[in-house]
């Protein structure tokens, strides 16, 4: 199965020692949420590592609006738990092709009826209404979206047209915000340890750095908290994160998801 990342739906205020997490059947037998729906059994023994939180409630907002998408709800389970129990305003609005598609539609009805928003409508219309939704927020609202690539670069775009700064805008991906179709291999000198790395089609180049020993420390592997930084010495990069600014592109990449050219030089 490899290593997969999926958000913690526990209250974090009722916390029994335990980690709840959702995961829907999609994609191919191989991939990470078949395996868990058609191999794992009660009783059986899953390796994992402690939480970590790349995409957390920023207590300074004066209001949150969360969006999210299909299975995007999960993160926003135990938000709007932490939320509550804090006394703190919010609203989630939450899109999907029907009632029977929204995972946990009837926890949140019951659980946050003044609060949560369902959109089952046609796209062109949803669309409509959850822009309007983001035109009328008040000064310091921030706003978090979950979902679908598409439906997130749609409303993260609207958000940045609409002139919310970028420190008031959050969002939690499950794969990569691009990736290369076509990746070609590369290779990457490391200049502490001198050793040269080559990086095939089919590795990123956290793994190729690992493999040869090389310890850069990781965590989300979705190019996103930016734990596997390193330093460009040169060499042109193809950037694959969300994680790093324009400045910091021009000397800095992610190993987990960013790609070379030809040859690069790296200090870890």
């Amino acid at each position: 199965m490899g290593l997969r990342q999926y958000s913690l739906i526990n209250d974090p205020f009722q916390e029994k020692s335990e980690f709840t997490i959702a995961v829907k059947n999609v994609g191919t037998k191989e991939g990470g949420s078949a395996f868990l729906h058609h191999h794992v059994h009660t009783g059986d023994v899953i390796e994992a590592s402690g939480p970590e939180n790349f995409f957390p409630v920023r207590t300074e907002a004066r209001h949150h609006l969360l969006l999210a998408a299909g299975i995007g709800i999960t993160p926003f389970l135990s938000m709007m738990a932490f939320l509550k129990g804090m006394n703190q305003p919010f609203e989630l609005h939450y899109s999907g092709s029907s009632e029977h598609e929204c995972a946990f539609y009837s926890t949140i009805k019951e659980n946050y009826p003044d609060e949560s928003t369902f959109y089952f409508m046609k796209r062109e219309q949803k669309e409509r209404e959850l822009k309007k939704v983001l035109e009328d927020q008040p000064v310091g609202t921030h706003i978090y979206i979950c979902g679908p690539s598409s439906f997130m670069d749609t409303y993260l775009s609207y958000c940045k047209n609409l002139g919310y700064p970028d420190e008031n805008l959050h969002s939690e991906r499950f794969r990569p915000a691009k990736i290369t179709q076509k990746p070609y291999p590369f290779s990457v000198t490391e200049k502490n340890t001198g050793k040269t790395v080559q990086v095939q089609s089919n590795q990123s180049l956290l793994e190729a750095l690992r493999e040869e020993g090389i310890p850069v420390p990781y965590a989300c592997r979705m190019g996103v908290c930016g734990t596997c930084e390193v330093n460009v010495c040169n060499g042109e990069v193809i950037h694959h994160d969300t994680f790093l600014t324009e400045d910091e592109r021009k000397e800095k990449m992610l190993t987990c998801v960013s790609r070379g050219k030809g040859h690069l030089s790296v200090r870890v």
